[in-house]
């Protein structure tokens, strides 16, 4: 049982520290750079360190993909003028015609560039739903907080060798050899 606490344990420490560090970033410079699509970018990155999608290159390229997509579809749609989804509690015919579209530009756009990054499709909503603004202090906003997510998700695990010290497994060579051991413990 305490192995598979460890194992456990360490990403989401490691997450948590991540968004902590991020958070007291952003609280000093007085910065939004905390924005909820980090959370399933560190999540991937603690978890599943291996899985193509954690990659740094698909971390960066997919969030500003995201983001381009993003405003593209807002500026197409004249979206940026009408009240934010949050804010109207209610979702104009533009702003759901961009989200649409800018999600499935994300989505082709990143299997176009090898960046497949899931998590940069909320990234992509936030700003067409005007959870972000559409400025040109967004787009750094969400560079900023991408760039420190990624270096510290990538950095910590190899500094602090958190995933051999718990006895995680590099990557998983499948979920089912994992979960037999697992299933066979309970049953005894």
């Amino acid at each position: 049982m305490s192995r598979r606490i460890a194992r456990a344990a360490a990403p989401a420490l490691l997450s948590a520290l991540v968004m902590g560090l991020v958070g007291l970033a952003a609280v000093f410079a007085r910065q939004p750079w905390l924005f909820p699509s980090l959370g399933p970018t560190i999540f991937l990155m603690a978890t599943s360190p291996a899985d193509p999608s954690a990659r740094p290159w698909n971390v960066f390229a997919g969030h500003a993909i995201g983001v381009a997509a993003g405003f593209g579809a807002l500026f197409l749609f004249g979206a940026q003028h009408t009240p934010s989804v949050f804010a109207a509690d209610a979702v104009s015919m533009s702003r759901a015609a961009a989200t649409a579209l800018a999600v499935g530009a994300t989505m082709l756009l990143q299997a176009l560039s090898d960046a497949k990054h899931p998590p940069a499709a909320a990234t992509t909503m936030l700003i067409t739903l005007g959870g972000m603004q559409a400025a040109w202090s967004t787009a750094a906003t969400v560079a900023i907080g991408v760039m420190l997510v990624a270096a510290l998700g990538y950095a910590l695990p190899r500094a602090g060798n958190l995933r051999k010290k718990s006895g995680l497994p590099k990557e998983p060579a499948n979920l089912k050899a994992i979960r037999a051991p697992i299933s066979a413990n309970r049953t005894r």
